[in-house]
């Protein structure tokens, strides 16, 4: 070869072998793994964020699952110049508004640790609160997941990030701390720390802008809809040299003041505008520091000058597009990467290697990536998918150029073997220094065409071939993938169809709103386009208590067909504890074409009782003399609907349409739901005047619910009065045996009836004395004076009795006695049962009433004490009432206990007390609950007579750390 083309020749060699082999030499470390299902969220502009609105609720720039596309960088500290691309020369201008609002973090950060301000000290309440700050080392970005169903993040999570960094020494480098962080506002701490990692910066060799990926290792947390996911990136600079200068030589003041007066120079006297604007934002800096009213140190002034000689974070660029990957899928939409694999195939595993086994050759032979088999027919967004690949290439000589043009890339869709769109990029022609660089990042292939729905059981396919290349090695193209460094991948966003579909959703009841015990019918109307096979499921968002959901078996429909299904939601508790108990669910219909969901919800209501009572086991009609005062009996049913352990009370009143007299039993307490009274208890009182003179009167009695006095039962009765019309006759019969006898000339027309009765009566009266002397001398006779008493619930009523013999022999007298009232609540004793008394002489007998503990406040009884001869029917019998004094309960807890008194977590333990009733009446139901560290672990029911000690025994387990026990009381009312 000729000699000036020699050193040409084998210098362009050497660069050929040596670009070859620097991938070899600048491999990346092997990452850990990280799972198949993952959403990336791309860093945004933190410094522009309120200007381009793109901040959340929070305060924090909002991190995008969109790749950002502009083609400036975004720096973070920022530069202090930013290149303007747009002329044919470029030029730099001021970085103002960034710069200024960077420089205002520094005042937060000289705050932080003085003595009026320490955020340290907020930590244990509030979390990492400086999160929350401005920091000139640290960039925060959230993202709120807005999603229906808990979701948890569990794996490994990765951050893609790219820096700059001026000073590129080892022993000036610089460490980069990442972290992940929960977020939610209503909750203290707001903000909980879930892991972060520290990691020294690696500059690269050729490049100004490098790339570093960063593992979050083992992740699990759970997120629930309206939490957020804080991401920060913060730089940890090193001690530079020329901040250690400033620190030992410049006095800060000094300083400010000589740039103070340089600021008004270029201001007020430059004809260049950049000067002005640089005067002018200079000013503007010095004036903040000034007025912070801080004494800002030459210790403060390096620290910010160190800052600026540091490593910044480059992001939300085309070409570095700071990222971090979660393994999880947080947001509603379908949006899947797919990265290319070395065995031709792709799929949602983030490569983790970081050798260069994935470099493929590009030539007009398609090279072909295959996804997984779709799940279910979908809508693929085509308009939204991008392939982003990362392309090492050289194009050297300008001469085929000419002749055949760039290089130009094409990549094309495919729905199985369908081709469905296609895009092409043009290479630009590298020089020799761009071989000994490997791209930073991806050329971004984008897709214009309609929407298509891909059928279940295809694959999405990328194809990528060159157009115009050529054999040699001056001009080609490899692609880069399956490699933590390169991983060129397909981003490509799904739909759901909208071939099933719930079209109507119904429930019984219709508010969803049940009784304990009870359920909710759901049935759901579901169409299909398809013929298909679905599944019902359920996905569970909130639930409270204990629940059951009953969905059916899957089933085929037809093509254009509609269905009815049933899923069943049931309260699993049915005691009264239960109300309140809730439940949130998604029903997903789930088929081979499509899928659809519908939000479903139960509850455990006291609205959904339904109240009814009965009145039954009464008689339509009743007889009663004048005079005469009666009980009328009936009962009633709880009918209501609700929790077995409900109970209801009701009211009783009366009204009688001639407005006699009525007592009726005033109220019923605690009748459980479907339960009766005895035939006894509700009882109305009819008292019939002696001096009506009607025969007949109706009785309207209604019993109303306490719990909802709308609900009522009434009833009406036909009263009866008996007496009088035989009266009558006899009077007519008088009346016509006088007027024959002319009695009634003689006395007028009602006297001669009279004047014949009396002399009759008189007849009759003195053959009644008669009569009563012969006949009805009685055989003993019972004295009690005092016949009625009230006792308290714990004494006993005792009454004396006497008893006469009115004959002048001795005789043999039987005693007993019968009770009137309800025998189950008193014991009646009689002492003695017989005696034997001497003519015309008395004996003492005594009758002792005692209540029983099944007797309450105002309980009454009427006993009949009996007397007759030995052997004979006649006897003679005397009514004695006992009433119970209206009283209360008074207990008390004492004697508190444990065994062991020393244990283990899990062990048995036993807590003794006793609870004493000093009341003066009996307390019923009481309820002792037993609570351990705030939560209710037993619970045991007794009834204390008055005067009474129960003593309870409540075994528990023994949990670790502090066992704090509690037990209360309650008395059912």
């Amino acid at each position: 070869m000729n000699a000036p083309k020699a050193p040409r020749t084998i210098f362009l060699t050497f660069i050929l072998i040596l670009g070859s082999l620097l991938p070899a030499l600048t491999s990346s470390p092997a990452l850990a793994t990280t799972p198949s299902s993952q959403t990336t969220l791309y860093f945004t502009d933190t410094l522009n964020s309120i200007i381009n609105e793109n901040y959340s609720d929070l305060g924090f720039a909002s991190m995008s699952q969109t790749i950002p596309t502009k083609q400036n960088d975004s720096q973070y500290p920022p530069s202090i110049f930013i290149k303007n691309t747009t002329r044919l020369i470029p030029r730099f201008n001021l970085n103002t508004e960034p710069l200024l609002t960077w420089m205002s973090s520094w005042l937060l950060e000289f705050l932080d640790g003085s003595p009026d301000l320490n955020f340290s000290d907020f930590s244990g309440i509030f979390g990492d609160l400086d999160l929350l700050f401005p920091n000139p080392y640290r960039i925060v970005e959230g993202y709120t997941y807005n999603g229906n169903d808990t979701l948890t993040i569990k794996g490994d999570l990765f951050y893609n990030l790219y820096f700059t960094s001026p000073v590129t020494k080892p022993k000036f480098r610089d460490d980069v701390k990442v972290g992940v962080y929960w977020y939610n506002i209503e909750s203290l701490p707001p903000i909980k720390e879930i892991k972060n990692t520290t990691v020294t910066l690696t500059p690269g060799r050729f490049s100004d802008v490098y790339n570093q990926q960063i593992t979050l290792t083992d992740i699990s947390y759970t997120l629930k809809p309206g939490d957020s996911l804080l991401f920060s990136i913060e730089i940890i600079p090193s001690n530079k040299t020329l901040p250690s200068l400033i620190t030992k030589y410049i006095d800060i003041n000094r300083f400010l003041t000589r740039w103070e007066q340089r600021a008004n120079r270029w201001e007020n006297r430059s004809n260049i505008k950049i000067l002005q604007n640089m005067g002018t934002n200079l000013k503007e800096v010095i004036s903040i520091m000034n007025a912070s009213l801080m004494n800002i140190t030459s210790e403060d002034f390096a620290a910010v000058i160190n800052a600026m000689r540091s490593t910044s974070i480059v992001y939300d660029s085309a070409k570095h597009p700071a990222s971090v990957s979660i393994p999880a899928k947080i947001s509603e939409e379908d949006i899947r990467i797919y990265y290319l694999h070395v065995d031709q195939t792709m799929d949602e595993k983030r490569p983790s290697t970081g050798n260069q086994s994935g470099s493929s050759k590009i030539t007009q032979t398609p090279i072909v990536w295959i996804s997984p088999d779709l799940e279910r027919n979908k809508i693929l967004n085509i308009r939204d998918v991008v392939a982003n690949l990362y392309l090492d290439h050289r194009d050297l000589l300008r001469l085929i150029n000419i002749l055949r043009g760039k290089i130009t890339i094409i990549a094309t869709l495919y729905d199985d073997n369908t081709s469905i769109a296609s895009s092409e990029k043009q290479l630009s022609r590298t020089s020799i220094l761009h071989i000994l660089i490997k791209p930073t990042a991806p050329l971004t292939f984008s897709f214009n065409s309609t929407d298509r729905e891909i059928t279940y059981g295809h694959s999405i396919r990328l194809e990528v071939s060159v157009k115009n290349g050529t054999k040699l090695g001056l001009r080609t193209v490899k692609l880069l993938y399956d490699t933590a460094r390169y991983p060129s991948a397909l981003r490509v966003k799904f739909q759901e169809t909208q071939n099933i579909e719930i079209t109507g959703i119904t429930s019984d009841p219709l508010n969803g709103k049940i009784i304990p015990g009870g359920t909710v019918q759901y049935t759901l109307n579901i169409t299909s386009k398809n013929a298909d096979t679905l599944q019902i499921s359920t996905i569970e968002r909130a639930k409270f208590g204990d629940w059951e959901i009953i969905v059916p078996e899957s089933t085929t429909v037809s093509a254009d067909s509609m269905t009815s299904l049933m899923v069943t939601v049931k309260s699993k508790n049915d005691l009264k504890e239960a109300y309140g108990n809730t439940i949130n669910q998604i029903i997903e219909v789930l088929g081979n074409t499509g899928i659809s969901r519908r939000e479903i919800s139960a509850e455990v209501s006291s609205d959904s009782i339904r109240y009814m009572v009965e009145i039954l086991g009464y008689s339509n009609s009743i007889n009663i003399s004048k005079g005469e005062n009666r009980f009328f009996y009936f009962v009633i049913k709880n009918n209501n609907t609700g929790a077995i352990d409900d109970v209801d009370s009701y009211s009783i009143t009366a009204t009688s349409k001639n407005h006699w007299p009525l007592i009726p039993q005033e109220t019923i307490r605690n009748l459980g739901i479907g339960a009766s009274t005895d035939a006894d208890d509700a009882k109305v009182l009819i008292e019939v005047p002696k001096n009506t003179t009607e025969s007949a009167d109706v009785i309207t009695i209604t019993v109303t619910s306490d719990t909802n006095q709308d609900i009522s039962a009434t009833i009406s009765i036909t009263v009866n009065v008996m007496g009088g019309g035989f009266f009558e006759e006899i009077y007519t019969f008088f009346n016509s045996v006088a007027e024959s006898l002319g009695l009634n000339d003689m006395f007028g027309s009602e006297g001669g009836a009279i004047v014949l009765v009396s002399i009759l009566t008189v007849i009759i009266l003195f053959l009644f004395i008669i009569l009563a002397f012969v006949f009805t001398t009685k055989p003993v006779k019972i004295i009690c004076i005092d016949r009625i008493k009230e006792i308290e619930a714990t004494e006993a009523a005792r009454f004396e009795l006497t008893l006469k013999n009115p004959l002048r022999k001795t005789q043999s007298y039987e005693i007993g006695v019968e009770q009137t009232g309800p025998s189950s609540k008193w014991i009646i004793t009689l002492e003695p049962t017989a005696t034997t008394i001497e003519g015309r002489q008395s004996k003492a007998v005594q009758v002792t009433v005692t209540p029983t503990e099944n007797t309450i406040s105002k309980d009454w009884t009427q006993v009949t004490v009996y007397a007759k001869k030995t052997r004979k029917k006649k006897k003679e019998s005397v009514a004695l009432l006992t009433m119970i004094k209206e009283g209360k309960t008074l207990l008390q807890l004492h004697n508190i206990s444990h065994w062991p008194t020393v244990f283990t977590p899990g062990e048995k333990v036993t807590t003794f007390c006793s609870i004493s009733n000093n009341g003066t009446v009996a307390a019923r139901n009481v309820k002792v609950f037993f609570y351990l560290n705030g939560k209710q672990k037993n619970m045991v029911e007794v009834t204390i007579p008055a005067g009474s000690i129960a003593d309870i025994q409540m075994p528990w387990l023994a949990e670790k750390g502090k066992n704090q026990v509690r037990i209360r009381l309650k008395e059912q009312q």
